[in-house]
């Protein structure tokens, strides 16, 4: 039976063949951080005065949603209002 899209390589670890640069992820903070590096050269359009966010956190806080399977703008914010720390 499948196994999905998991291939495991002769040492064991999960490969992804038509992505070598990715690996296998097992803690939410360096998936979190493999998404700030890749949006870490996006340019900004907001006016400063009006930011309350980074984007990358607001992007980032969006994929997880979308991923956990949030279907709205309403379900991203109460995503991220259920990660806030502190």
């Amino acid at each position: 039976m499948s196994q999905g899209f998991e291939i495991k390589s002769a040492s064991g670890k999960k490969s992804f063949p038509s992505h070598p640069q990715l690996q296998e992820v097992g803690e939410i903070q360096a998936i979190q951080q493999s998404l700030l590096q890749h949006f870490a050269d996006l340019k900004d359009p907001r006016v400063e005065r009006t930011k309350k966010h980074l984007l990358t956190d607001i992007l980032t806080v969006a994929i997880l949603a979308i991923i956990a399977g949030a279907q709205g703008w309403e379900d991203i914010e109460n995503y991220g209002i259920s990660k806030k720390s502190g």
